[in-house]
């Protein structure tokens, strides 16, 4: 009987030959691309793409626990107390926010943002204020609006009329939003009818008066609602009365009607930031029965809305044995990372 016997590449060839036959190959294909351009960058890119996926696929329950764990942590410093941070994490990012390197402000505007430590507050006013044309940053701005404290307002409707930096008006604008406050909204309604400034600052002033959510708003927005022109200022501003109609009377229920249906421009995280500051057992009892039984709840919302339950500690074990139960893959991965026990803070 004639035997086959297979030797393993490395016993057949010496180790100096495998390398000879190896820049062989190498230098062959690099002379078949010389000559097929077109189709060499046509196979670079799909073995690059299909790299990426693949390394996608293997780290996506890696990521999910990373993100899931990053918004329970800030729904949990949403709160009326946020832990604060060190005094050496305070000196250390406070002295990165007059930092030289534009890259080290702008990480320590954002870290501060997300701790929401009150004394914060001035040290993100004095970057914003800073003359040097780099340290005016949007980030900074969008830190203050983190805070959700009013003392910042002022500088923040200062920043908001910067004469040559839009980035900044921008941010500055939609922070006075995110604050919530009714001291802004004599400026942003002033803003959002002046027709002498761009449609984009018109367009966040409007957004920002939504966001306030007070009636004080409503007959400029009617206005600009009612104009002929400016179709895409009308649509905001319509989504702005909308969000304004749902904080009247019993807001707590048309806030949690209202969650899902996107057909007036209303974000998701605005409802749930206004349901975070209204909390009680009846929304936290609402929301676990959402999903449980709405069929096609957004992913993004569910996994927001898992991630509030979570830091609010109430999350309710029907709720994660409907999720450990489910079809999709994320519903487990959320039971898994929102079960009693589990750290995230």
């Amino acid at each position: 009987m004639r035997r086959f016997v297979v030797f393993p590449v490395a016993n057949r060839l010496s180790f100096g030959k495998i390398i000879v036959e190896s820049r062989n190959y190498i230098r062959s294909v690099l002379r078949w691309a010389n000559h097929n351009p077109g189709k060499a960058t046509m196979i670079g890119l799909a073995l690059w793409g299909a790299t990426l996926a693949a390394y996608g696929k293997f780290t996506e329950h890696t990521r999910f626990d990373i993100e899931f764990a990053s918004a329970v942590w800030n729904w949990s410093q949403a709160g009326a107390h946020p832990r604060r941070l060190t005094s050496e994490g305070q000196r250390n990012f406070f002295g990165h926010l007059a930092s030289a390197k534009p890259p080290e402000r702008w990480v320590a505007a954002r870290k501060l943002g997300e701790w929401r430590d009150p004394q914060a507050v001035w040290p993100l006013v004095a970057a914003m204020e800073d003359e040097a044309r780099t340290r005016r940053t949007c980030l900074v701005a969008q830190a203050l609006g983190k805070l959700h404290d009013p003392v910042a307002v002022p500088a923040l409707i200062q920043a908001a009329q910067h004469p040559r930096n839009v980035d900044l008006r921008v941010c500055a604008t939609h922070s006075l939003g995110a604050i919530g406050d009714e001291s802004a909204i004599e400026f942003l309604a002033k803003r959002a009818a002046d027709e002498s400034v761009s449609d984009v600052d018109r367009s966040v002033a409007i957004s920002a008066l939504g966001e306030i959510g007070s009636p004080r708003a409503l007959p400029v927005l009617q206005t600009v609602r009612s104009t002929k022109q400016h179709s895409m200022l009308r649509s905001i501003a319509a989504s702005a009365i909308h969000q304004i109609e749902l904080l009247q009377a019993n807001a707590e229920e048309n806030l949690l009607g209202a969650i899902g249906d996107n057909s007036d421009w209303i974000q998701d995280d605005w409802i749930l930031v206004q349901l975070h500051r209204r909390w009680n057992e009846h929304i936290a009892g609402r929301l676990n029965e959402m999903l449980r039984t709405k069929e096609k709840l957004n992913p993004g919302l569910k996994f927001q809305i898992t991630a509030l339950l979570t830091a609010k500690e109430n999350l309710e074990r029907e709720t994660l044995d409907f999720f450990q139960g489910s079809s999709h893959k994320q519903d487990r991965w959320l039971a898994s990372l929102a079960r009693p026990g589990a750290t995230h803070l």
